[in-house]
């Protein structure tokens, strides 16, 4: 990222759009699954797509991280890459109607952390009910 005190560049400002967007969609179908599978809840509440994608994108936004050019709240490192890789398979097995590991749950609370840093619970929440908001919006008869 540049200099703090330039104005960024239309390719700059188009990379930190899309990953505010990753993170967010990402912390609130995280925060969203694991709640649900920590209750118990037969319906995941969480698309098999839509968890995919966003996962996969918000693992691209950490490695632009990695590689200097977005900053954000917390220094990511390639294995907090790892842990988010392994919470989308996680995730995915469980929303295709695998296994529900038990892993699931901390290792989500970890990897919001690591994307969001300490006040990660306040934010999560309202990634949630932003990204609940947004799937009503485009996705009426969801029911999420």
């Amino acid at each position: 990222m540049p200099n703090p005190d330039q104005p960024l560049t239309e390719d700059q400002e188009d990379l930190l759009d899309w990953a505010t967007t990753a993170v967010l969609f990402a912390v609130g179908y995280i925060r969203i699954l694991a709640d649900a599978i920590e209750r118990g809840d037969a319906d995941l509440q969480v698309d098999p797509s839509a968890w995919e994608n966003t996962l996969t994108a918000v693992e691209g936004v950490m490695l632009e991280h990695i590689r200097g050019h977005l900053h954000g709240p917390t220094a990511i490192t390639v294995e907090d890459v790892e842990r988010m890789r392994r919470l989308r398979g996680l995730g995915s097995a469980a929303l295709s109607g695998g296994e529900r590991s038990p892993e699931l749950y901390p290792l989500s609370l970890r990897c919001m952390e690591s994307l969001l840093g300490p006040n990660w619970k306040r934010t999560a929440r309202d990634a949630v009910s932003y990204t609940r908001a947004l799937i009503r919006a485009f996705h009426p008869h969801s029911g999420t």
